[in-house]
């Protein structure tokens, strides 16, 4: 009995200073590794095994109390989510190995693998940033050293990207609405660096939705029919963020098209040959000849129209006061009463030429009739007066006798 107590005292003694010592020791190494710029490793979680997934750290006994710490710092850099595939390829590799393996891997191959996953990381950060963080993120990889890449992944992507995101919110002002526009100004003087990513990554697409719906309900001022029962429908099933914003930026524009096509084909019944000239080439043209027609050019075509119909009934018009004034020449010369001056007299005329100064007769209408009745009463008043002067001269000598 005494052999067995002393025993057991003996492997206390044994084990006490391992489990003792192994924490403390790893805390103080991690520590050490964070100043010199390797990556922090989270303290192992006791009860899981990132490695072998049996629900236990894997010590192994008899191990060295090194070897045991050694083990344990390896587990806890596979137990950080931020571990890169190279440095958790690795140290998977190293706890399946001897001790040895195991030092090396935290002497060497972590720092190694750790620069190949920051460069692999950088890469990825600079290919998705704006402007800024591609500057930043060239400029650390051009260096290439660890300080430099760990300086970009740390602070520099934040700082850069601040400067892309304050970049993003003056583009969403033009065009904005009422709510944007308010969120966006407020950023732009008082936001945190916080506060601009959150409303880069969401708060914009909440603000947006709401200033959508209000255009929603804009549009259905002017909507067409078609255009009208769009947003109805849309309205009625509580739409995401997303859908608005379709619909405001695409869906809108073909409804309205297609309204705006149904107008343009019932303009062609009954439109004269301009209109229906000008609507068939908008039909067939793109949305943007289709709003232009209705806008401009359906009136072109129709004042073209009415032009032509009006020089249509000129013409009618000036045939008509044509064919009445030849009608009545026609006349005219067959009743032998237009008359003329000279030798002899209209066609149809049975009357024989008379000489000037002829009391011959005269035409009996038109002037030649006045002319032959002041004619006939100077006559008249003539051998009148030559009777007065005759009875007047005959009285005088019948008194000399």
């Amino acid at each position: 009995m005494k052999l067995l107590r002393i025993a057991s005292a003996v492997v206390t003694a044994a084990i006490a200073p391992a489990v003792l010592l192994a924490s403390p020791a790893f805390a103080a190494e991690a520590f050490n590794a964070v100043a010199v710029g390797k990556p922090a490793a989270a303290p192992a979680v006791l009860g899981k095994d990132p490695v072998g997934g049996s629900g236990q750290q894997q010590d192994k006994p008899g191990e060295d109390p090194q070897a045991a710490k050694d083990r344990a710092a390896i587990q806890a850099i596979l137990a950080d989510p931020a571990t890169g595939p190279g440095v958790r390829e690795a140290a998977e590799k190293a706890l399946k190995g001897s001790a040895e393996d195991m030092r090396k891997f935290l002497d060497v191959e972590w720092a190694k693998q750790q620069l190949s996953d920051d460069r692999v990381l950088v890469a990825r950060i600079t290919e998705a940033g704006g402007p800024a963080v591609r500057k930043a993120g060239d400029a650390a990889m051009a260096i290439g050293t660890r300080e430099a890449l760990t300086e970009f992944l740390r602070n520099g992507q934040h700082v850069a990207r601040f400067e892309d995101d304050k970049a993003e919110l003056a583009r969403m002002l033009p065009g904005a609405g009422k709510a944007v526009t308010e969120a966006v100004n407020k950023l732009l003087s008082s936001g945190t660096r916080d506060e601009v990513r959150e409303f880069v990554q969401n708060g914009q697409h909440k603000a947006r939705a709401e200033d959508d719906r209000v255009a929603l309900l804009g549009m259905m001022k002017d909507a067409g029919p078609g255009l009208k029962e769009g947003i109805v429908k849309l309205l009625e099933k509580n739409p995401t963020p997303a859908e608005l914003r379709t619909f405001v930026t695409t869906t809108q524009h073909e409804l309205r098209d297609n309204d705006n096509s149904a107008l343009i084909s019932a303009m062609l019944k009954g439109a004269g040959p301009e209109l229906k000239k000008a609507a068939l080439a908008a039909l067939k043209g793109t949305p943007a000849d289709r709003v232009e027609f209705l806008k401009n050019g359906q009136h072109a075509a129709r004042a073209k129209d009415k032009a032509g119909d009006q020089g249509g009934k000129d013409e009618g018009e000036g045939a008509d006061k044509s064919g009445s004034k030849d009608s009545a020449a026609k006349s005219a010369s067959d009743d032998g009463s237009a008359t003329g001056t000279g030798t002899g007299t209209g066609a149809g005329s049975s009357t024989k030429a008379t000489p000037p100064g002829s009391s011959g007769p005269l035409a009996s209408t038109g002037a030649n009739a006045q002319l032959a009745v002041a004619a006939g009463a100077g006559a008249a008043a003539l051998g009148a007066g030559t009777g007065l002067l005759y009875a007047g001269h005959r009285r005088r000598m019948a008194t000399k006798r």
